[in-house]
């Protein structure tokens, strides 16, 4: 996809449009827009400790820093359901 419209979706998407609308309004699918949006986020943080994270490029994405935050996040959320 062209690099002009990659702009327009994340400023359209800055000022708050959702992606219906962002969809409708350039003629391409919801899913593109959804997976345009994901990519320019980079800057995830560990779910447990707000840690940023670092990727390797081909890599899965991670979600927490480490295994004991990784644990943790887990185990918290059992002591939550009893």
């Amino acid at each position: 996809m062209r690099a002009e419209i990659k702009n327009q979706i994340t400023q359209m998407n800055e000022q708050g449009v959702g992606y219906k609308k962002i969809a409708s309004e350039l003629n391409i699918s919801i899913g593109s827009v959804r997976n345009i949006l994901k990519e320019k986020d980079d800057s995830t943080c560990c779910r447990f400790c707000n840690k940023k994270l670092s990727f390797i490029v081909g890599k899965k994405k991670k979600v927490f820093c480490s295994d004991s935050c990784r644990y943790q996040y887990w185990n918290s959320l059992k002591k939550v359901a009893k």
